[in-house]
């Protein structure tokens, strides 16, 4: 029996080894300079500077020609060079770097080359490594329509820095806007490894209808590898048929070839046409059929950093075609936009503080960041550089309304939130403020908080309650602030508001209450005593099946009763849904008729981890009488599983469902696999061991999402790729009097391999010269009966005459 395994996943690209030796460097600098300050500046001088209004400057593996500031011809100097212009002037002369590991800086030169020329700055020849140190600003422009602006060839690595690790430092890449990249690929080639840590790094092209990426590959070629640890880069690919950063166009993909793109910080922003069927950062346009294929070769694994992209228009859009960039765990992310609620000018810089990370940026369109972030809520601290205020809000990505293609959330420092005013009595069946009477005031929405992005506030941290009879000013209680006890006459007026609190995380105040008003004198009547109340769980953590297995979502039903003896239940009464200790929560009313007393709540966006919930009914009055408060809590682990590997495959013919994938087993199921995989897609079970009548394609295996009541086991993720190949030729063993076939006929693909099972007829054997096979190899085992055939070229009919004994 033929077998054949091929399996494709979206690979993570680890984070950059120049950001790691930038860091190290950066460590070792500065012990240097505390032990030894004379020997730093010392190994700052030993540059040499190198001129290049004087001419053109190639670097080798041990070799240099230039000129110096002097004119005199440059010595190879292994500690590095400086690279200026003693002219301010725009020039034709070009740098090349074609071996070893180099230290340049570069400062201040403009270079514009010809429609014949060569690449302003090239890296090249494999194994060439360049740590570029900006100083000043510097631009580089390409007149070749088939040379990028700053070439980096397939194989060679270039980390692009700054001398004092700021972002004041910036290279501009001016491309042609024809076949090349403006950083990386020349027409036909993929990228080096391009890494950025610091700087100002503009990548552009001179004319729309560019086929090359504005950093990544030039057209036909891959975006190769590119980290972004820092600095604020922007690659624009607008009017052209190219990712911004990643890959070029291509009629026919990228030959196998990967694109892996990792942002670790730093701010991001990029630029491709309207409409584009193409990634802004990825994969490039490609022809018709190669689009799966070049999908599952491009890695995207965003980390941290500010990230947005725009189209022609200007308008916010997608980071990938109809995909979820991930992170380094592979968890999909899901673009957010924060607002600050004062809206500052554009460009204001401002550091932003989240769960799993923190950048310096600028804010954009009008007063936004945008980030990347897991699903679920997310706190957002985002501090302004000129004024030193902090706004904080809380985002919800992959829920709520969108803004394009972006969440919107705004982060505030004004509280939200207005008081809600209760009263409590002796009598708990009297809510009103009577002449006379003592009653309590207290606020009902104390620990519940908001300020207008929707962050949860702290009781005294934050803010405190400010009580007013009529417009005076009067004070709480001694013992808790958030209440006032009143003995009001007919007519007195009682409000309150939410004051912020000197270094707490808002301003200001609140709008005030709804006001309570004293009526007259009123019977303080008869106290009702509570009744009990019971909250049981109907549905013991229903599991509830998502086709993303990114997060879970677990079903609880309860039902609500009275504690007599008779379980009688309790209809519309207001029960909360918290989760994981937050102090938000849901509400849901239990149900009347035939689902009386019971009621449904899905918690969702369980990520992995631990989690708690808890169902509270807090007491009060339903259908006439009161009852106490009832309460139910639960702990669960929610796990991922392990990734679905080990499966083998048999290629089909086109039109047929010949095709088979072994190793699966009935914890599985199955797609066939498409760009966009969403609530409609079609899944299959996985019965028995062998997923057969299958045509050829890719196909999606992951293992089934569980839950035992105790541990939530997420869905695998679909992004485990089995290929049923397409067969282009059929192997056909022919039946003859003194062999035995046990294979039947094999569909294989173009130079594939085929096994069969043949043994001799009694009385008969089988020699080497009585095996007929033409296009292909082939080798046979007479010990076990095993007949191998490799590098088949057409349809092929075994015929084998055995041999009869004497």
């Amino acid at each position: 029996m033929m077998t054949m395994q091929q399996q494709t996943k979206l690979r993570p690209a680890s984070k950059g080894k120049g950001y790691k030796l930038a860091a190290l460097a950066g460590v070792i600098a500065l012990l240097l300079t505390l032990v030894s300050p004379a020997a730093h500046i010392s190994a700052q001088a030993a540059k040499t500077t190198l001129d290049l209004s004087k001419g053109s400057i190639k670097i080798g593996n041990g070799t240099v020609t230039g000129k110096t500031t002097a004119g005199a011809a440059a010595a190879y100097n292994q500690n590095g060079y400086v690279i200026t212009s003693s002219s301010s002037a725009e020039t034709a002369n070009t740098i090349t770097i074609s071996g070893g590991t180099n230290v340049i800086e570069l400062k201040n030169v403009k270079i514009s080359t010809g429609y014949n020329g060569v690449a302003p700055i090239s890296i090249e020849n494999t194994g060439t490594i360049v740590d570029l140190q900006l100083i000043g600003t510097s631009i580089v422009t390409s007149g070749n329509p088939k040379k990028a602006a700053f070439g980096v060839a397939e194989g060679t690595e270039l980390t692009i820095g700054t001398v004092d690790g700021s972002d004041n430092h910036t290279l501009i890449a001016n491309g042609y806007g024809g076949y090349a990249a403006a950083i990386g690929g020349n027409e036909g080639t993929a990228s080096g490894v391009i890494t950025i840590d610091e700087g100002t790094v503009i990548a552009k092209f001179a004319r729309s209808g560019n086929y090359g990426a504005a950093i990544g590959g030039g057209q036909g070629g891959a975006g190769g590898t590119i980290v972004i640890n820092g600095g604020a880069v922007t690659a624009e690919s607008y009017g052209g048929y190219a990712a911004a950063i990643g890959g070029g166009n291509s009629t026919a993909g990228y030959s196998g070839k990967a694109t892996e793109v990792t942002i670790n910080g730093g701010t991001v922003t990029t630029k491709i046409p309207n409409a584009a069927p193409y990634d802004s950062i990825g994969y490039g346009k490609v022809g018709s059929g190669y689009t799966s294929a070049v999908q599952a070769s491009t890695s995207v694994v965003i980390n941290g950093g500010s990230i947005v992209n725009r189209n022609d228009s200007s308008n916010i859009t997608a980071l990938l075609y109809k995909r979820q960039p991930v992170n380094d765990d592979g968890q999909p992310l899901y673009a957010a936009g924060i607002k600050l609620e004062d809206a500052p000018a554009n460009g204001t810089a401002v550091d932003v503080a989240y769960e799993g990370g923190n950048v310096r940026t600028n804010t954009l369109n009008g007063g936004y960041v945008y980030l990347f972030l897991l699903a679920g809520a997310h706190d957002v601290a985002i501090t302004r550089a000129d004024t030193g205020a902090t706004y904080y809000g809380t985002v919800t990505a992959a829920e709520g309304a969108a803004s394009g293609s972006y969440i919107a959330a705004t982060a505030s420092r004004t509280i939200k939130s207005i008081p809600v005013l209760a009263v409590q009595n002796a009598d708990i069946e009297d809510t009103d403020l009577n002449e006379g009477k003592a009653s309590v005031l207290s606020v009902s929405n104390y620990n519940e908080v908001v300020n207008t992005g929707g962050y949860a506030l702290q009781a005294g941290t934050d803010y405190v309650v400010q009580w007013y009879k009529g417009a005076t000013l009067v004070s709480g209680d001694s013992e808790d602030g958030s209440k006032l006890t009143v003995t009001p006459q007919t007519g007195d007026v009682y409000k309150a508001k939410f004051v912020a609190i000197s270094g707490g995380k808002v301003i200001g105040s609140s709008s005030f209450s709804a006001a309570k008003t004293s009526l007259g004198a009123k019977d303080g009547g008869i106290s009702v005593p509570s009744v009990p109340a019971k909250l049981s769980v109907t549905s013991e953590a229903e599991f509830t099946k998502q086709p993303d297995p990114t997060a879970g979502a677990i079903t609880y039903t309860v039902r609500l009763t009275s504690d007599d003896g008779l379980d009688t239940p309790i209809e519309g009464a207001t029960v909360r849904f918290y989760e994981d200790g937050s102090k938000n929560f849901y509400t849901r009313v239990t149900g009347t008729g035939e689902k009386a007393g019971s009621i449904s709540f899905t918690f969702s966006a369980l990520l992995p981890g631990e989690h708690s919930i808890r169902i509270a009914y807090e007491g009060g009055k339903a259908n006439g009488i009161s009852y106490q408060g009832a309460s139910y809590s639960k702990s669960f682990a929610v796990v991922k599983p392990d990734k679905p590997s080990g499966f083998t495959t048999i290629a089909a013919k086109t039109g047929t469902k010949n095709g088979k994938i072994f190793g699966a087993d009935e914890s599985q199921e199955y797609i066939k696999w498409i760009p966009q995989i969403g609530n409609n897609q079609q899944i299959y079970p996985v019965t028995g061991n062998v997923i057969d009548n299958l045509e050829p394609s890719l196909y999606s295996i992951r293992y089934k999402a569980s839950y035992d009541g105790d541990v939530y086991t997420l869905a695998s993720d679909y992004r485990y790729l089995v290929w049923v190949q397409t067969a282009q030729w059929t192997v056909t063993p022919v039946a003859s009097d003194s062999v035995v076939w046990e294979t039947g006929a094999v569909d294989v693909i173009a130079g594939g391999s085929a096994q069969f099972y043949v043994h001799a007829q009694e009385g008969y054997t089988i020699q080497a010269g009585d095996i007929q096979v033409k296009y292909a190899n082939y080798s046979y085992d007479s010990q076990t009966g095993l007949l191998s055939l490799d590098t088949i070229t057409s349809d092929i009919r075994i015929a084998i005459n055995a041999t009869r004994i004497e």
